[in-house]
C-alpha cells in the first residue's frame, strides 16, 4: 500500500467502519430520535436489533439519487428526521469548514453553513480534510473539525455555540492530521484529542459549548481513534481505544475507571458496544512504521465489569491470525468479522476466538467497517464495489460486485475536481437508514434501495 492510500484511510475512523451488526447497541440511544435516524459515529448500528429491509444488489443505474457536496470531506453522513447533515472542507488551504443539510428522500441540499477555518493548513491527500464525523439529537448538529473548530448549529443550520479547540488548549501535533469524531449522551459531547502534544479527552456541554469536564491522558502519540459510549448495566461509560491502550471514564466526572495497557497498535480502529460490557479491540500493523510492540496481540475481544465501586477489563480471547485495518472489527451473532488492508475477511468464532476461516474479497481493501443485518453481512469496499456475503462460520457469497459507479471510469474521471490535490474516489463512510444505504465520497453523497 502506498504512503498516500494509507494516510487517506487513516482518517477513515469516521466512516461506516461501524455500521452495522444484530448485536451492536447505538452509541446513546436516548439520544436517537428514532430508528430511521443515526444520529453519530456507529449511531445506526441500533437498527441491527430489528432488521430493515437493505438492498441486496445494486448497479450504478440503480442508485436512487447522488448529490454532489461542496469541498471534500471523509467523514459519515448523520440522519435527523428525514435530513441527513454532511461535512466538508473547502479551498486550497482548507479555508472554510462547512456543514451541508439534504432530503433524505430527493437528494436535495435544503440549507450549507460556512465558518472560516480557525487553523487554514494546505489541502492535499496527506492531511486529513473533514474527517471527523458530526453527532445529532433534537436541538441541532454538533460539528468537529481538524482545525480545532467546534460548533453547534439548529436545524435550520443557525449557529449556536462554536469554540477553537486549538486556541484554548494549543496547536494540535498529529501527523497526517485529526479524525476523531464526537461521541454524546443526552446532554454532553465526548472529543478525544490523542496527539503528539498534551493529549486529553473532553467533555462539553451540548447546550452552551461550556467545558464540563476535561481529562488529562498520558502522551500516546498520534491516533486517530474516536471514544465511544458503552453501557453496563444501564450506566453509560466513555470508553477510548487509543495508542497503546483501552481507558474506560465517568461519564459525569470524568474519573478514569479503567487503565488497560497489554497492547499496541491500536491507532486507528474505534471501539463499538457489542452489548455485555464486550468491546472488540484491533491494531493496524504499518511495516513502514516498523514493529509496533504489543500489536500482535491487540486483536482481542476484551469484556468490561463491575464488583461495587471496582471495574475490570477482561480479555477473553486474542486471534492468532486476524488483523485489523482501518475499520473496525464487529461481532455479529455467534462470529467476529476482521478486515486486513489487504482485502482478507477473518471470520472468528465470537466465544473463543478459534478461526473459521479467511477470505480475499472481490470488493478489495474496506475503509468503512462492515454492516451485519440479520443473514447478511456488507463488506463495503474503498473503490465503490460492495460485497454481500451469509453469516455465519462458512463463507459464502451471496451478492458480489455491487457498485456505486463504473468499474472501467478512468483515473481522470475518478478524480474529483479542485485545489485539494489528486484522491482516487473513495467510500469513506456508509450508513444504514430509512431501509436504504447512504454511501460517501469524498465529493458526493450517493442513496442505494431495496429494488
Amino acid at each position: 500500500m502506498s504512503l498516500q492510500k494509507f494516510i487517506q484511510s487513516a482518517f477513515l475512523v469516521s466512516s461506516i467502519a461501524l455500521v452495522d451488526s444484530a448485536s451492536l447497541r447505538s452509541q446513546d440511544v436516548t439520544a436517537v430520535n428514532d430508528a430511521n435516524d443515526a444520529s453519530g459515529f456507529l449511531s445506526d448500528r441500533v437498527l441491527s436489533n430489528s432488521p430493515p429491509s437493505l438492498p441486496l444488489a445494486w448497479n450504478p443505474e440503480s442508485v436512487r439519487w447522488k448529490c454532489d457536496l461542496p469541498g471534500y470531506g471523509q467523514s459519515s453522513p448523520v440522519v435527523w428526521s428525514g435530513k441527513v447533515y454532511v461535512t466538508s472542507v473547502e479551498g486550497a488551504s482548507k479555508n472554510r469548514c462547512l456543514l451541508t443539510c439534504i432530503d433524505l428522500q430527493s437528494g436535495t441540499e435544503f440549507w450549507r453553513s460556512t465558518i472560516d477555518s480557525a487553523d487554514p493548513v494546505e489541502s492535499t491527500p496527506m492531511v486529513s480534510r473533514a474527517a471527523p464525523t458530526p453527532a445529532c439529537d433534537e436541538n441541532g448538529v454538533y460539528t468537529f473539525f481538524e482545525s480545532g473548530d467546534l460548533l453547534a448549529v439548529d436545524h435550520t443550520g443557525k449557529t449556536l455555540w462554536h469554540r477553537k479547540l486549538q486556541a484554548e488548549y494549543g496547536k494540535f501535533d498529529n501527523k497526517f492530521g485529526v479524525s476523531s469524531s464526537v461521541a454524546q449522551t443526552g446532554e454532553l459531547l465526548f472529543l478525544l484529542v490523542d496527539h503528539d502534544g498534551q493529549s486529553y479527552l473532553l467533555a462539553v456541554q451540548k447546550s452552551n459549548g461550556e467545558t464540563a469536564w476535561q481529562a488529562l491522558r498520558e502522551n500516546h502519540g498520534h491516533s486517530w481513534t474516536s471514544p465511544a459510549i458503552i453501557s453496563l448495566s444501564g450506566q453509560p461509560l466513555v470508553v477510548c481505544s487509543s495508542i497503546g491502550s483501552v481507558d474506560v471514564y465517568d461519564v459525569a466526572s470524568g474519573s478514569r475507571l479503567v487503565h488497560y495497557t497489554e497492547l499496541g497498535g491500536n491507532s486507528v480502529a474505534s471501539p463499538i458496544d457489542f452489548g455485555e460490557g464486550r468491546v472488540l479491540v484491533s491494531s493496524l500493523i504499518r511495516p513502514a512504521d516498523g514493529p509496533v510492540e504489543g500489536a500482535t496481540r491487540s486483536n482481542l475481544l476484551a469484556k468490561l465489569s463491575r464488583q461495587g465501586d471496582l471495574y475490570q477489563l477482561e480479555v477473553q480471547w486474542i486471534a492468532e491470525n486476524a488483523r485489523g485495518s482501518f475499520c473496525s472489527p464487529i461481532l455479529h451473532g455467534n462470529e467476529c468479522y476482521w478486515i486486513n488492508p489487504q482485502g482478507v475477511l477473518f471470520c472468528l468464532d465470537a466465544e473463543t476466538g478459534k478461526e473459521h476461516y479467511a477470505k480475499r474479497l472481490s470488493c478489495g481493501a474496506c475503509w468503512a467497517t462492515p454492516l451485519a443485518v440479520g443473514e447478511h453481512v456488507y463488506l463495503f469496499g474503498r473503490e465503490g464495489e460492495t460485497t454481500v456475503i451469509k453469516a455465519g462460520p462458512q463463507f459464502e457469497e451471496l451478492s458480489p460486485g455491487n457498485r456505486l459507479w463504473n468499474a472501467d471510469l478512468t483515473e481522470a474521471e475518478q478524480v474529483p475536481a479542485g485545489p485539494s490535490g489528486p484522491a482516487k474516489r473513495t467510500v469513506y463512510g456508509v450508513i444504514a437508514v430509512d431501509n436504504a444505504f447512504l454511501f460517501r465520497s469524498g465529493d458526493a453523497l450517493y442513496r442505494v434501495d431495496s429494488n
